[in-house]
């Protein structure tokens, strides 16, 4: 009698599922498929049905969460507005979202006990993110909308303002750190990359109470690529 393809459906789900929160808690080495098993409420025999060993279970774990780095809806997004900052503040609440404890968890704990495999599935998504987003800031850049640097390095600074947020919140002390669980940290960070952090009426230099403004004249500003 063969097993109705939704149950075997449900049941590899399970175990991904299952997986997926043992190994961001324990790492690999530390989780055994008898644990899998038993979050999963499935015999330790059902895992080496639906995978080989422990080895390809956490290949499927890492591909299952890292393939969200790049969504089906990125480049239709990109596409489909002519408002530049509702694409970086969708992108930085997406990014926001994808980088929870998780996430970071599997991915720390990957690159202490599998970098090579790690590598393998992470940087072929990571390079794929950051050549679509390079492709839509270069054609920002362009069309005079956005500075003239380098594009790749724009959109990694976006990327590192998020993660830096998330990695000091999520693992290093969750609320205690002030600004932590913001609910507007997304749209802050984009604020603060598209924009900067001075006003646009600022002086190019601080002066400290009593200084005299002659004493320096404001540095040169950075040269722009041609």
């Amino acid at each position: 009698m063969s097993i109705p393809a939704t149950k075997v459906l449900h049941a590899r789900a399970r175990l991904l599922k299952a997986a997926t929160a043992l190994f961001a808690a324990k790492g690999f080495h530390e989780t055994s498929t008898r644990e899998v098993a038993r979050k999963a409420r499935v015999n330790e025999i059902t895992i080496f049905r639906h995978f080989k060993n422990k080895q390809e279970l956490y290949l499927q774990v890492l591909n299952s969460r890292l393939g969200l780095m790049v969504p089906e809806s990125l480049i239709p997004r990109l596409r489909s507005s002519g408002n530049c900052e509702e694409v970086f503040l969708w992108l930085a609440e997406h990014l926001h979202e994808l980088l929870d404890p998780v996430f970071l968890r599997l991915v720390f704990y990957a690159a202490l006990e599998k970098p090579e495999l790690l590598k393998k599935c992470y940087s072929p998504r990571l390079l794929s993110f950051h050549e679509i987003l390079g492709e839509y800031m270069q054609e920002r850049i362009d069309g005079g909308v956005l500075r003239n640097v380098d594009a790749m390095q724009m959109g990694r600074a976006l990327v590192g303002i998020i993660a830096y947020d998330q990695i000091l919140s999520q693992l290093l002390g969750g609320g205690d750190f002030p600004g932590s669980n913001s609910p507007n940290a997304a749209k802050t960070y984009m604020e603060i990359w598209l924009r900067g952090a001075l006003k646009p009426d600022a002086p190019a230099r601080w002066h400290s109470p009593g200084e005299s403004r002659t004493q320096a004249p404001d540095p040169a500003p950075w040269p722009v690529r041609p």
